[in-house]
């Protein structure tokens, strides 16, 4: 194992143990003796830039992020992760161009074209979203995020039995689901609260 391996093998493991401090010098110590343009180069921006993001330090991931798509532009997680980025500081624009290209780059992923149903559908255009979300969930049904997004777009629209086809769907898939289960009786509250609110029985 050369200097650079043993850098990385002690990011991942302090990432993994939680020590985000630690991690972040090892990627640093990996720029800067790493040669310029690398391979080593990206994947440390890549490191880096997924730490801040995870701690919603969305201003300190953004730079690596964009650094490590410079350095390697056909890499759609690092356009999925750039994406997510800029929704969570309301870039909209910048959000739809990397979540674009990360499903253009690798459309087995569902969460590239759930995050990318979620965007587009809050922002722009609801049954468009829902199209993407449900391209999301033909490829992974139980996804507790896509279903969320979905379920939110349909209850957007008033659309609640096409909300719960989706969930009953995903139960099929994993009955015992928590996140299932707790997406449900969210949907049932919203459906019930807007009966209540309007006075009049949804379908």
């Amino acid at each position: 194992m050369n200097n650079l391996d043993e850098l990385f093998s002690i990011a991942d493991q302090e990432t993994k143990a939680g020590h985000h401090e630690a991690a972040i010098q090892a990627y640093q110590q990996i720029l800067t003796q790493s040669e310029a343009g690398s391979q080593a180069q990206h994947l440390a921006h890549w490191g880096i830039g997924d730490i801040y993001l995870n701690n919603k330090q969305y201003d300190k991931a953004e730079p690596h992020l964009k650094k490590a798509i410079e350095l390697k532009s056909d890499e759609p997680i690092y356009h999925y992760l750039l994406g997510c980025t800029y929704r969570y500081i309301n870039n909209v624009k910048g959000a739809l161009h990397h979540l674009q290209k990360a499903v253009d780059l690798d459309p087995s992923m569902e969460q590239y074209w759930g995050e990318l149903g979620w965007v587009v559908g809050y922002n722009q255009d609801v049954a468009k979203g829902i199209q993407y979300l449900k391209k999301s969930l033909s490829i992974k049904p139980t996804n507790p995020n896509s279903l969320r997004d979905i379920c939110m777009l349909y209850a957007k629209s008033k659309k609640w039995s096409e909300a719960q086809t989706c969930i009953e769907e995903a139960v099929k898939h994993d009955p015992d689901n928590p996140h299932i289960r707790k997406i449900a009786k969210d949907v049932q509250f919203f459906r019930s609260e807007f009966e209540r609110l309007s006075g009049k029985p949804t379908s």
